[in-house]
């Protein structure tokens, strides 16, 4: 009898709306800040209790990352020459990403990213209390834990046959069923947390939460108020500090002005729009000058002009491309 083989799923994407929405039971939000046309890939693979995830992104990214119900997700950079936080704590090649589904994570990346995450059930990582394993648990108050040299060898090793199975082979071996690298997994994992306990992350101080909180305020307001002709003074207000904070705030937690990111701001909602615009079925869409009105722009012709730096292309392009595509984002 022919074994039962699990097909690997992999998809090409040359927009960030779309990177973000391949991922079913994730609710993820990704804002470009780069300069460029972006250019993701996607790989995954599902099996009993376990998931696998591998993502590759040529862009400088604000992401929102919640992680499905009842699921503790484990991940590494695998490229050497990335920039990746994740709330705030640098990852370097020798950490373990660690997040439990359901919570809000705070991505930033800079350049080109490659990673890869395993998603499993948290029931196995539980004990008969109920409670996660405790290596666990203090794993997840740290989300980025430093390996000790042997785990980070070891689990590396794990993490790049699984890479590179993603992204060479069309279906899973039949000789590696799901069911043992599930099993395979969670022993390497809780493994490479016991042997790194020693390895105590630095608790963030209080200022940095502090700037986390206003930046997070700051872009909320600013989401609210695309359509408004606001100030870089109105956000100082609604966020009760001064100018002169807000900006160093801003380039400390995200490496730029306030204003930079509202134009990035303003521009990725814009792209959102004429994705749905383009793929419209409705007999009069809004016009290319409409939908740059509706994030904050008075002047389409520099609107056009900021969104061929940010993306590569014209508004236009992208008005076409959605239309040939003729799905809206969900």
């Amino acid at each position: 009898m022919q074994p039962d083989r699990t097909t690997i799923q992999r998809w090409h994407s040359q927009d960030i709306d779309e990177q973000s929405d391949m991922l079913r039971g994730w609710e993820q939000e990704y804002r470009q800040l780069s300069c460029g046309k972006f250019l993701g890939t996607v790989s995954t693979v599902q099996g009993p209790r376990i998931t696998i995830v591998g993502e590759q992104t040529n862009q400088s990214l604000h992401e929102s990352v919640v992680p499905p119900e009842d699921s503790l997700v484990f991940g590494l950079v695998l490229n050497r020459d990335n920039a990746l936080q994740v709330d705030r704590r640098t990852v370097s090649t020798s950490s373990l990403i660690v997040m439990e589904g359901g919570r809000e994570y705070d991505f930033r990346t800079e350049g080109s990213t490659q990673l890869l995450g395993v998603a499993m059930e948290s029931s196995m990582f539980t004990g008969q209390d109920g409670g996660y394993n405790g290596v666990v648990q203090r794993a997840l108050t740290q989300n980025v834990v430093p390996l000790a040299p042997a785990a980070t060898m070891m689990l590396r090793h794990f993490w790049l046959m699984m890479s590179q199975i993603l992204q060479n082979d069309d279906t899973w071996p039949a000789s590696m069923p799901m069911s043992l690298l599930a099993d395979t997994a969670l022993n390497n994992i809780l493994l490479a947390l016991n042997m790194s306990t020693m390895q105590e992350a630095v608790p963030l101080p209080q200022s940095a939460d502090r700037q986390a909180r206003v930046v997070r305020q700051a872009i909320r307001y600013m989401s609210r108020n695309l359509d408004r002709n606001f100030t870089i003074a109105d956000v100082c207000a609604a966020t009760h500090v001064s100018q002169r904070t807000l900006q160093y705030h801003f380039e400390h937690c995200l490496d730029m002005s306030p204003q930079q990111y509202l134009k990035a701001m303003r521009l990725n909602a814009a792209r959102s729009l004429l994705r749905n615009q383009g793929a419209s079925r409705t007999k009069y869409p809004p016009s290319i000058a409409e939908v740059a009105a509706q994030c904050g722009y008075d002047h389409p012709s520099r609107f056009a002009g900021d969104y061929k730096r940010q993306f590569g292309v014209l508004p236009s392009e992208t008005l076409r491309q959605a239309a040939q595509a003729g799905v809206a984002i969900p």
